[in-house]
This record gives C-alpha cells, sequence and structure tokens, in this order.
C-alpha cells in the first residue's frame, strides 16, 4: 500500500476506455499509475473505480482535467463533475488543469502534439516503454494507453506550474 509520509498526489484522467491514474509523491516517486478499464461505460461503473483508487491511495491532493475551455463528451464531463464533487466531501485538494495548460508545458520540450507529449513522457519514464502508442494517422482511433500518458502529462504539468 501507500506510505502517508509524503503528500500523496492522484491524478486522474477519465477517457472513453475507463480512467487513467498515476499515483505519486512528486514527479520522481512514482508510486503506481494505469488505467482502470470501464467496461461497458456507466456512470455507476466509472464511480466505482474512481472510490476504489481514492480508497487505494487516500490522497492529498487530487488532479484532473479542466474541461471548460475544452470541447469533451457530456458523459466525460458529468464524470469529472462527479469526481470533483466526491473529492470535496473528503476534502480534499483539488487542482484542475486546461489541455491547453498542458501543452504550453509541453512546449517548453518541444512536444506540440498528444503523441510527441507522450514520447516526452516515455523519455522521463522508460519504464513506460512497453505501454508507448503508437503515431496516430488521422483516421486511426486513439491508442488505449494514450490515456495513461495523458494522466502522466496532467501530473507532471502539475509540478512544472507549481
Amino acid at each position: 500500500m501507500v506510505n502517508k509520509q509524503q503528500k500523496i498526489t492522484l491524478a486522474m484522467y477519465p477517457n472513453t476506455f475507463g480512467v487513467g491514474f498515476v499515483i505519486c509523491e512528486g514527479p520522481k516517486e512514482i508510486l503506481d499509475y494505469g488505467i482502470k478499464k470501464v467496461q461497458p461505460i456507466s456512470h455507476h461503473k466509472y464511480m466505482k473505480k474512481v472510490k476504489w483508487l481514492f480508497e487505494y491511495c487516500k490522497p492529498d491532493i487530487v488532479l484532473l482535467l479542466d474541461y471548460k475551455s475544452r470541447k469533451i463528451s457530456n458523459r466525460q464531463k458529468r464524470i469529472i463533475d462527479a469526481i470533483l464533487q466526491l473529492a470535496r466531501a473528503k476534502n480534499l485538494n483539488l487542482k484542475s488543469y486546461s489541455r491547453s495548460q498542458i501543452k504550453q508545458t509541453f512546449l517548453s520540450f518541444e512536444a506540440k502534439t498528444k503523441y510527441e507529449i507522450a514520447m516526452v513522457v516515455l523519455n522521463w519514464y522508460p519504464e513506460l516503454r512497453d505501454k508507448a502508442p503508437h503515431k496516430r494517422l488521422p483516421w486511426m482511433a486513439e491508442h488505449y494507453q494514450m490515456g495513461l500518458f495523458d494522466t502522466f502529462s496532467l501530473m507532471l504539468t502539475h509540478y512544472y506550474l507549481e
């Protein structure tokens, strides 16, 4: 389980496959990560996974995508709002970062696209090599593991901007 000496950060990034998560005590101290798959997708099943993550790591800080300046599905908006509500009920420190803040952060590392950002993350965390997404062509669906790299980029943006 998780050591409570440092502040535990839980970054979550909901997508069409489930919820990507990174549990850490800082950008260099990754405790756990992955994608909690939700099939078939339902609000109830999503929140069951989120509640499990909250119980598993008992976070001090929760990081989420700020969707207000971005077009995402109504389902994802409802999920993010429900996670925010749950985190507030548990008196957790909440931080939200927009996709444009994430992109701006990674411009410093010459990464503009989601794929380029994923490659920067992969460079910093070589243990993710077996989860590396392929370069997507316009007609291709997003790689399943891209949600994990989105979550890492959210976590890294938090520590970069703090």
